[in-house]
């Protein structure tokens, strides 16, 4: 059985801006919940990337999670610092790895659409998107769990 590798992923935004905080929580591939958070989060990127294309209402803190597959697993990372020319997409990777050896934190890394598996921004102190981490409420501690839901846009 394959275990999926997922980075919680929160921002906690302060005075001297934003600082991630991340956990590594597994989940099995075959997690239905997880693969329709995935799945929304994929059919909702045109409305992200029309976004970062043109930021209208103060959006800022453009990420992607992103699957990296190499010879030990795989395992989903936060990608920051987007760069989309039309042709290729790229990211720093934001967390430090896990399970995988292939990337590191710090590196700009190409992304390719198909490992693409979550986005967020932030706008007016609140997160949007992170499709991912609602599966994760279950397995959250109490005081984790409020925070997160105090910063994100949706329940």
């Amino acid at each position: 059985m394959r275990i999926l590798f997922l980075t919680l992923y929160l921002l906690a935004v302060s005075t001297a801006g934003c600082e991630p905080a991340d956990r590594v929580i597994h989940v099995h591939e075959s997690d239905a919940e997880m693969n329709a958070a995935i799945a929304k989060a994929r059919s909702t990127l045109p409305s992200f990337w029309a976004l970062f294309a043109r930021p209208q209402k103060g959006e800022s803190d453009f990420a992607l999670k992103v699957k990296i597959t190499d010879s030990h697993g795989v395992e989903h990372f936060w990608c920051t610092d987007l760069q989309n020319d039309g042709i290729r997409i790229s990211g720093v990777v934001n967390n430090d790895p896990n399970l995988v050896t292939s990337v590191k934190l710090g590196q700009r890394i190409e992304i390719k659409p198909d490992d693409i598996s979550d986005w967020l921004y932030m706008r007016g102190g609140k997160m949007y998107g992170n499709f991912t981490v609602r599966p994760l409420f279950k397995s959250m501690k109490p005081e984790e769990l409020a925070q997160l839901k105090a910063l994100l846009a949706e329940p």
